[in-house]
């Protein structure tokens, strides 16, 4: 009756647990968002736009205000070369760029590297498109942070795309530069495609941020406005490659899906590259890292993590048994996590804890609680 393309295809794991928090007492550990508020400066200017009459319809890729403004943070931050306004295409979120990438690149049953453990939406897109995802083992040993095993993994594969993340959802791993000028010595010689999602890229505590496209043009790069200035609801992020036909052909796709960003937001989002934006958002960062550097203490102490992510807003500690049974004890418990499993093969008897949302004295609480599940557990 309805399409076999979605026969294996469920519902987000993170919006189902999510959902499942939403009761008094719980702390909530689960969605991948912060509880800052967007900075003021944007909020104001998409008032502005709102209040100008900026409603219509814009150009399929955005506007061009917006596009230009990217295009120099790509090119001046990132060290990407090569990207001008045309090159860049904004729509509504991270999601949909991948999506639209992915369309835009592989035919039914080319192959789709995708590190695992990984973010739970890379298999089902691949899988709505008709492709196959090929899932290639990060070690908890290596902090998943690809290495010798992947490489060779990737060498022998016959993906015409890899999606890769740094920093990563859910292990809030970064990757050093070697790591990825070695796979893009692979990729160069397999002429394979990269997308780069970069959504996290603010969000670092140790370490720098590279971009896979500074060295490699055939690499898509994917950011969003969601995670670095706490725009989850607004739907908005963009994509840009040397490329300017893949660009395009993901045009063709937004054109066809959901027309444009929504324009006042996009007026709004300019306002991000100000000094005034970077200000909350260098904030933001510092509590972050408290937050991280509390949990991870925590964690630690019992014997759940060896050692501290460097970014996101993710812990992703590894269990004893079955994590979607130690997720509903903790749920029981009013503590309210991810499952591994959902994350990949890589992800089982492991739990993925967001500290986003939560307040210094909640991640207390949530220690307390958790400690209280493992002893009546052991």
């Amino acid at each position: 009756m309805f399409a076999a393309r979605l026969k294996d295809i469920g519902e987000s794991a993170t919006f189902k647990y999510s959902r499942l928090a939403k009761k008094p007492g719980v702390i909530d550990f689960t969605q991948g968002k912060t509880n800052f508020m967007t900075p003021k400066v944007i909020v104001e200017a998409t008032k502005k736009a709102l209040d100008e009459g900026k409603i219509s319809y814009t150009e399929v890729k955005g506007i061009v205000e917006l596009r230009k403004v990217i295009s120099e943070k790509l090119r001046e931050v990132n060290n990407i070369e090569g990207i001008d306004e045309n090159k860049v295409i904004v729509s509504c979120g991270a999601k949909h760029l991948i999506f639209e990438a992915l369309m835009s690149l592989i035919n039914p049953h080319d192959v789709v590297a995708i590190p695992d453990p990984s973010w739970v939406s890379y298999e089902a897109i691949v899988k709505i498109l008709e492709g196959k995802p090929q899932f290639i083992k990060l070690s908890e040993e290596n902090g998943y942070v690809p290495d010798e095993n992947f490489y060779h993994e990737l060498e022998n594969s016959k993906a015409k795309v890899l999606i890769i993340n740094s920093p990563n959802n859910p292990t809030g791993a970064v990757y050093p530069k070697k790591v990825f000028e070695k796979i893009i010595d692979i990729a160069e010689r397999k002429d394979m495609w990269i997308i780069s999602d970069e959504i996290y890229e603010r969000l670092i505590y140790d370490g720098s941020h590279f971009s896979p496209g500074s060295k490699y043009e055939k690499t898509i790069t994917i950011n969003s406005f969601s995670k670095e200035f706490s725009m989850t609801g607004w739907r908005l992020g963009y994509a840009a490659c040397p490329h300017s036909e893949v660009i395009e052909k993901m045009a063709v796709v937004q054109s066809q899906t959901v027309s444009c960003a929504v324009s006042f937001i996009q007026y709004g989002a300019i306002k991000a590259f100000s000094s005034e934006a970077e200000e909350e958002v260098a904030l933001m960062v510092k509590k972050l890292k408290e937050r991280r550097d509390l949990l991870c203490k925590g964690l630690k102490k019992l014997g759940l993590i060896r050692n501290y992510p460097n970014g996101a807003f993710y812990v992703f500690p590894k269990i004893k048994g079955n994590d979607f049974k130690f997720s509903d004890m903790l749920l029981e418990n009013q503590v309210a996590v991810i499952p591994g499993s959902p994350f990949g093969n890589e992800g089982k008897s492991h739990l993925r804890i967001s500290y986003g949302g939560v307040s210094l004295e909640e991640i207390k609480i949530g220690l307390e609680r958790i400690k209280k599940v493992i002893e009546e557990n052991d």
